[in-house]
């Protein structure tokens, strides 16, 4: 699961003037992904499809912060890793 530390690396964010809002981003994306594909994750492992759909939802709300567009679109590859998620063809490795 993307922690703060990930969702500010793959941002590019150095700064801790918004960590707030990136953690908010962060429970937002856990529950983008479960309302979609109604799976959730709160095992003990790591699955990289689970996180690299995080950080598309994380990325997309955070740069379009300030749209009057407040709708999430999901993006061709967010389909794909929802329907790999979905239908549980990934791989959740020990940590």
């Amino acid at each position: 699961m993307v922690d703060l530390a990930k969702a500010k690396e793959y941002l590019r964010i150095d700064e801790e003037d918004e960590d707030s809002l990136i953690e908010m981003l962060i429970e937002f994306s856990k529950e983008e992904i479960e309302n979609s594909t109604g799976v959730s994750f709160d095992s003990g492992g790591s699955s990289r499809t689970y996180e690299l759909a995080q950080l598309i939802i994380i990325t997309d709300r955070y740069e379009n912060r300030s749209s009057s567009d407040q709708e999430f679109k999901a993006n061709n590859i967010l389909s794909s890793l929802y329907t790999k998620l979905r239908y549980g063809d990934y791989n959740v490795e020990s940590e």
